[in-house]
């Protein structure tokens, strides 16, 4: 990196590191993780300088990497927390590491749409995000959390229906 594009993340270090961190900590409730993202950003920020350095809000470009960050790292939370503690109110979902258990998709009420299987064997037979479930259905996250909180309701409404 040369001297003068050195100097000029230096600069912005000094001069948004604190505001950055002030924003990542709010969100993540966290000083220490608030920190690596800052460090994070401002490494990206290096690995880019030649490019960003005509950007004409640096502010702006600064909290976006900094929210792309925090989202992947939500993302990572919510994987985390989700192997970690299954959904109680999944209990009816087949353990895939059980070899005598059935298939999603066998186990699925017959009245939901396409949509509400696909989306429900995206997220739990698949174990994506919701933001990588939304990357494969080509939609927006928000989107596709509507479109799962929708199944798992429909599916609870199926299957605690008296026959």
């Amino acid at each position: 990196m040369k001297k003068d594009q050195r100097d000029w993340v230096h600069q912005a270090y000094d001069r948004y590191a604190p505001d950055l961190y002030r924003l990542a900590r709010h969100r993540l409730g966290d000083p220490d993780l608030a920190y690596d993202m800052v460090q994070e950003v401002f490494l990206v920020l290096v690995d880019r300088a030649e490019d960003v350095r005509s950007h004409p809000n640096l502010m702006a470009w600064l909290i976006t990497t900094l929210n792309h960050k925090l989202l992947h790292e939500f993302d990572r939370q919510e994987a985390k927390r989700r192997k970690e503690a299954p959904d109680a109110e999944l209990s009816w979902l087949p353990d895939h590491r059980d070899p005598k258990a059935h298939s999603l998709d066998e186990i699925l009420p017959k009245e939901l749409t396409q949509q509400d299987r696909t989306v429900l064997k995206l997220v739990y037979e698949e174990g994506l995000t919701y933001r990588e479930a939304a990357g494969r259905l080509n939609i927006p996250p928000a989107t596709c959390g509507t479109w799962l909180h929708r199944a798992r309701q429909k599916c609870r409404k199926y299957l605690t229906k008296e026959v």
